[in-house]
């Protein structure tokens, strides 16, 4: 979650949806003035939902209204692919106690969790479990009526445009955007998904599977 008290937008930053790449990019030019906490508790919380900003904004006295409101999904079987990835990562870092890593507390706390999912050998247990987990998309776009309540809802698949479509809303000078995080992982779609994850995927996202025309 990234805001601009000058350029007046927000980001909702929902989880493997190139949000660092945002955070990057917007960092150096000094206009942002809260970045999300990665602690849940935080009161603007790195991933945390438009709900959940709203009611913040609300109990800071801030025009909720007068803020762009800007959020970018993916489509969503790569999404959780991308999970996998990143939680597979993780775990073996953790377990070579990579240096790259500061291994705090909750760095060991997610090492440990990351060690614990990956000790089932059944790989699609594993990814199902991960796809349950984690919250459907458009739980941070929406209210709890299923409402959209952002302004904007840009698309992963076309990045460099949707940045510079956000750089034109609240005016700034376009500048390039940095890609972050990539992973290295080579798995794609087909290494893991079966008929009974596919289906899964597409009832749990449905919202942004009909709103934004993805298939596997």
């Amino acid at each position: 979650m990234l805001i601009s008290h000058k350029h007046k937008f927000i980001t909702i930053d929902i989880p493997k949806t190139g949000t660092r790449s945002l955070r990057e990019t917007f960092t150096p030019l000094n206009i942002i003035d809260v970045i999300g906490e990665p602690l849940v508790d935080s009161k603007f919380y790195q991933h945390g939902s438009a709900i959940q900003a709203k009611k913040q904004f609300d109990q800071n006295n801030w025009n909720w209204n007068n803020y762009f409101k800007f959020t970018i999904v993916r489509n969503p079987w790569n999404r959780y692919l991308s999970f996998l990835k990143y939680l597979k990562g993780y775990f073996h870092k953790f377990e070579n106690q990579d240096a790259s890593i500061e291994w705090t507390p909750s760095a060991i706390h997610q090492g440990k969790y990351c060690k614990n999912l990956f000790s089932n050998s059944d790989e699609h247990l594993v990814f199902k479990k991960i796809i349950l987990n984690y919250n459907s998309q458009d739980s941070y776009y929406c209210n709890e009526s299923s409402d959209i309540i952002v302004d904007h809802i840009a698309e992963f698949e076309n990045l460099s445009y949707e940045f510079s479509f956000l750089c034109d809303q609240v005016k700034i000078q376009p500048t390039s955007l940095q890609h972050s995080n990539r992973s290295k992982n080579t798995l794609n779609v087909c290494d893991l998904y079966n008929q009974e994850l596919i289906d899964l995927v597409a009832q749990k996202e449905k919202h942004v599977i009909n709103l934004k025309g993805y298939t596997i």
